[in-house]
């Protein structure tokens, strides 16, 4: 009987010893931008442990991080579709996963750059919702904060056809504004300052405001900073832009 238990308890011990090492391989990789090879390894996680919301959001994440090198419209639509199934499958595996929550928000907001602007407009609603919903799960998860400030920066920047879109779809205008951008861009800050785009989209926040000199200081620092995140060369592009404007 004990040899009986012992045989049944062998599959168990390696399945719960391969799915952390397949995590730990994802995020290896995930940290080198090499993502085509991280969605590899977390989908093989994902064939062991099915609804494993710590897999899900990894999904996720890399599916979203694919959109960036895609080839085609179509390879990068299916992948946000997919990126999108991940990160819904993630909230549903753990309401209570503030990284499911902001998966799903930054998913979201990936999403929108390829729809129309009445489009972008409804899908800001649903950033902010899941952006608000990690940060009250986790304070300390600085992107949460990060997709906050971008989303006041953004709404309180609208042009006059996106602001009357926004009033139409919120009901009112949203109540968002540059000066709670920089709030909650000082809270990723201060959580990840070795970030290039908390340095850089504070900085950008600080400008709209009139804070020139913080607005130079936290410019100056997110291009000081290596590249390190697979958009942060395109981000220091926007850095040097807002810095143009104080020179």
């Amino acid at each position: 009987m004990k040899r009986a238990l012992l045989f049944l308890a062998i599959p168990t011990m390696a399945w719960s010893q391969s799915v952390p090492d397949l995590i730990r391989k994802t995020d290896a990789l995930d940290a080198k931008n090499r993502n085509a090879e991280a969605l590899v390894v977390i989908q093989q996680a994902d064939q062991l442990s099915p609804g494993n919301v710590e897999i899900l959001y990894r999904l996720a994440k890399q599916k979203a991080q694919l959109m960036l090198d895609a080839k085609s419209s179509a390879e990068r639509k299916q992948l946000g579709a997919e990126a999108l199934d991940a990160a819904q499958r993630a909230v549903a595996a753990d309401p209570k996963s503030a990284e499911a929550h902001l998966s799903l928000s930054i998913v979201y907001g990936r999403l929108a750059q390829d729809e129309s602007a009445r489009r972008k407009v409804e899908l800001s609603r649903l950033i902010r919702d899941e952006a608000e919903i990690a940060a009250s799960l986790d304070p300390k998860e600085d992107y949460a904060w990060h997709v906050l400030g971008r989303w006041n920066y953004e709404m309180a920047n609208f042009n006059a056809v996106l602001k009357a879109l926004a009033q139409a779809i919120y009901g009112k205008f949203p109540d968002a504004s540059n000066e709670k951008a920089v709030e909650y861009l000082e809270k990723a800050v201060a959580l990840r300052p070795d970030r290039v785009v908390h340095q850089i989209e504070l900085g950008r926040a600080y400008l709209a405001i009139g804070e020139k000199d913080k607005a130079r200081a936290a410019l100056e620092k997110g291009l000081s900073l290596p590249s390190v995140a697979k958009d942060d060369n395109e981000t220091k592009e926007r850095g040097r832009k807002a810095l143009s404007q104080l020179n």
